[in-house]
């Protein structure tokens, strides 16, 4: 990407005459197609004569979409990938659920009384701001998200993407939040990054497939997986242990009540994998003593109450010219290789959020994002257009938007809120990172892989049953204690 480059996108979105107008505007490339019948009412499906295109269902409403030239939709993956040989065009068999009993346990719908900040905040149908403020009075919070593995492909855009040149209305560098996985992660950039005062949260060890396998995975192998996580974090990029609050579910996929309780007993306070419909005015997030307000478009959601924990749900993003192209992390959306109309898009989102009820714009994108110059060009200036325009428009971490949720302040002295203040100095990284060649050996394989870091190399791969990378591993229940608080 060049300053060229962007200064020629600033022209062209300067051009617009009214940014609440901005509408992804795709001509005929999407079309309506009425002799297909949904068999949900939300999803993505092959369609049987095309592998080039897929119909999408969007509360029972279906839409012939296309895939961007040369990709081909593959009905497995339920993604356009590029033709190989494991290609599946479908269409594939449907799997229905098998039917659940109701869980006796399960939490209660919302009950305000009962439902007090800073420790709990529900509302019936998930729209209501915290503290009773009105949209006008509350900071609008954008939360930049970036799942998937950091390492030398993706990991050098950030520092100019999130540079400290960019400001909040306090004066405070605007920040992300980071959903990490341990596989093909170079822990120099997460150390950088957290040296930089970004979030550092954990997703899990392995990522592994097939993808249904979190939705069935047991508590000891969340438990391994995601605390493991948080652990390899702490060794290897020396994050602070009280900094790893959050997580989220492997292709977001959540394990239900298990994943939860991992979550509950070992001292997290916020998850974000639960998946919600598209609505007219977006949810916001909410604490799980209570069921959650929305369909769960993800499967396989918790039922119980998990008291004090905050679940950051990802909004659906839809097109503004009734095309029905949605998505949940924004590079899962079809763009042509142009930043206009993929500003166009997070305008149009960004305005549904400030416009109703100021719920957080959380912004879900894979690291990879970071890899198309288009992508990161139409970011790029979607974050100095929103900084220069909207004055109650903030760039926060889910850390930071918690500590608001919890203490709910009006914009006008949202500026001398003490957790939105400049982040304390943490230790940077180093300049020339260390790069290991250390075996992984499990019950399955011995291999070597390489490790990137700031620090002494490990003895052995960190890995599932030996997060610190010794001769000899334990698991992460005989390593860690669940929390007392």
């Amino acid at each position: 990407m060049t300053f060229n480059r962007i200064g020629l996108v600033l022209a062209i979105v300067s051009s617009l005459s009214c940014v609440s107008q901005a509408v992804y505007k795709s001509s005929e490339k999407f079309k309506k197609k009425g002799s297909f019948e949904c068999p949900m009412e939300y999803g993505v499906f092959a369609n049987p004569t095309n592998c080039r295109r897929f119909y999408t269902c969007n509360g029972n409403v279906v839409y012939d979409t296309p895939c961007p030239t040369p990709l081909y939709f593959d009905d497995a993956k339920k993604l356009c990938v590029y033709k190989t040989s494991e290609l599946q065009c479908g269409p594939l068999a449907l799997t229905t659920p098998a039917p659940t009993t109701p869980d006796p346990n399960a939490a209660p719908g919302c009950y305000p009384p009962a439902c007090k900040l800073p420790d709990c905040f529900c509302s019936e149908d998930g729209t209501q701001i915290p503290g009773n403020l009105l949209p006008k009075e509350t900071p609008q919070m954008i939360i930049l998200t970036f799942s998937g593995a950091l390492n030398v492909l993706n990991g050098e855009p950030f520092s100019y993407l999130l540079n400290e040149t960019r400001l909040n209305p306090n004066g405070c560098p605007i920040k992300g939040t980071f959903f990490l996985p341990h596989e093909y992660t170079s822990y120099y950039y997460v150390q950088k990054l957290y040296g930089q005062g970004h979030e550092i949260a954990a997703e899990t060890i392995t990522m592994r497939e097939p993808e249904d396998y979190w939705s069935s995975a047991s508590t000891d192998e969340w438990l391994e997986e995601v605390i493991g996580m948080k652990e390899i974090l702490h060794t290897f990029a020396n994050v602070s242990r009280e900094d790893i609050t959050g997580m989220r579910a492997p292709f977001l996929k959540p394990g239900g009540n298990n994943m939860m309780s991992v979550v509950y007993d070992y001292g997290l306070d916020y998850d974000s994998s639960l998946a919600a419909p598209f609505s007219e005015v977006p949810i916001w997030p909410y604490t799980l003593d209570f069921q959650h307000p929305h369909k769960c478009s993800s499967g396989h959601c918790p039922t119980r109450s998990f008291p004090g924990i905050w679940e950051f749900p990802l909004n659906t993003f839809a097109a503004g010219d009734d095309t029905g192209s949605n998505c949940v992390f924004l590079d899962q959306c079809v763009f042509p290789e142009d930043p206009e109309p993929i500003f166009e898009f997070m305008s149009y989102n960004f305005l549904r959020h400030y416009t109703t009820n100021k719920a957080p714009f959380v912004m879900n994108f894979h690291v990879n994002w970071m890899t198309d110059e288009s992508k990161v060009t139409a970011l790029d200036v979607f974050i100095d257009h929103v900084l220069e325009t909207y004055p109650d428009v903030w760039f926060v971490t889910m850390q930071e938007a918690i500590q608001w949720m919890r203490n709910p302040v009006p914009s006008e002295v949202a500026k001398s809120f003490e957790g939105w203040k400049c982040p304390r100095t943490r230790m940077p990284g180093c300049n020339i990172p260390r790069t290991c060649r250390v075996k992984l050996q499990d019950n399955t394989r011995s291999d070597i892989r390489y490790l990137q870091l700031c620090g002494k190399c490990p003895e052995r791969y960190p890995w599932l049953h030996n997060i610190r990378g010794k001769k000899e591993g334990k698991r992460v229940k005989d390593l860690v204690q669940k929390s007392t608080t």
